[in-house]
């Protein structure tokens, strides 16, 4: 570890606070996290801390996750202005509207939604989980999927039903170049292709495997192969590599041609981790009555086995 990062442990330590991270932000942030993972091994850990503060470095649904889950808890992030193209592009009123339109809905939620969205969800799902969450909704119901509707369209062509759709998009997954897949496609036949499900369909036709980031990671660490073609965040190249180090990833480039990455995961930093600990700057406030309501879906999720 470098002083900073050693630093930063001390202050941890001294505050009885434990660091949550995603696999999308930064190498140097993912070294000193207790806990690293995807959302829901994220939101899993969430119930679970008793230390006094949570500092949560990944975008902002997910400390807000942290805090209805875990409201005596003191939930710290790095920086207030990580936002998440798929939770802050869905408004509620526009949601309710939504839902209205359907007879007997039953709405499940991508966790990559707001508080708002989750207070008047059924159910919450996450990529990990989402085919057992729909597998185990009402059969009697108008299934509504928000907030992805790239990840709901491959729920659907999977388990060949019609759920109803909202559509957003996560700006990272969406917007990978088809042209610069199949140029590495062509250029490292050998390689697998393995993609997160929030990835437009015209790119999903080329996986050997789609699935959430953790499962993207369990199947190149299975898998004989030794070359992978990777359609998620390329924070997770880190991971890939702790768990197969000697096996080769490639990432592919956005429709600019340029790194596809989500750049508000990466606004957290080492320095503003320390400030944060240093004097428990932007700390998540949630109004007990939506806290209450949005932890209803949650564990409603949680208490469904993967």
């Amino acid at each position: 570890m470098n002083k900073k990062q050693e630093y930063i442990r001390e202050l941890a330590k001294k505050n009885n606070a434990i660091i949550l991270a995603h696999y999308y932000v930064a190498d140097e942030i993912q070294e000193i996290a207790d806990f690293l993972g995807d959302s829901l091994f994220l939101t899993q850990m969430a119930r679970e801390v008793k230390n006094d503060i949570i500092l949560f470095c990944g975008v902002n649904f997910m400390a807000e996750t942290t805090k209805i889950l875990n409201p005596t808890k003191k939930v710290l992030v790095p920086d207030n202005y990580a936002y998440c193209s798929l939770a802050d592009n869905f408004d509620v009123l526009d949601c309710i509207e939504w839902k209205s339109q359907f007879n007997n809905p039953y709405l499940i939620s991508y966790i990559n939604s707001s508080t708002e969205i989750k207070t008047i969800s059924d159910i919450i799902c996450t990529s990990s989980n989402a085919i057992n969450i729909v597998q185990n909704a009402p059969k009697d119901a108008t299934l509504l999927f928000a907030t992805d509707i790239n990840l709901g369209s491959w729920l659907n062509k999977k388990l060949g039903i019609d759920m109803k759709l909202w559509n957003g998009n996560c700006v990272v997954h969406h917007n990978y170049s088809e042209e610069g897949l199949k140029k590495l496609i062509k250029e490292n036949p050998l390689a697998e292709v393995i993609a997160h499900p929030e990835c437009t369909e015209n790119i999903l036709k080329y996986a050997n495997f789609v699935g959430s980031t953790t499962g993207i990671i369990n199947y190149s660490k299975q898998s004989n192969n030794n070359i992978f073609i990777v359609l998620t965040e390329e924070g997770v190249h880190r991971k890939l590599k702790l768990e197969s180090p000697n096996k080769t990833f490639l990432f592919v480039p956005n429709q600019k041609l340029e790194q596809n990455i989500c750049i508000n995961m990466k606004k957290h930093n080492l320095d503003k981790i320390i400030t944060s600990l240093e004097t428990l700057l932007y700390e998540i406030q949630i109004n007990e009555k939506s806290r209450k309501a949005a932890a209803i879906p949650l564990e409603r999720m949680l208490s469904i086995r993967v």
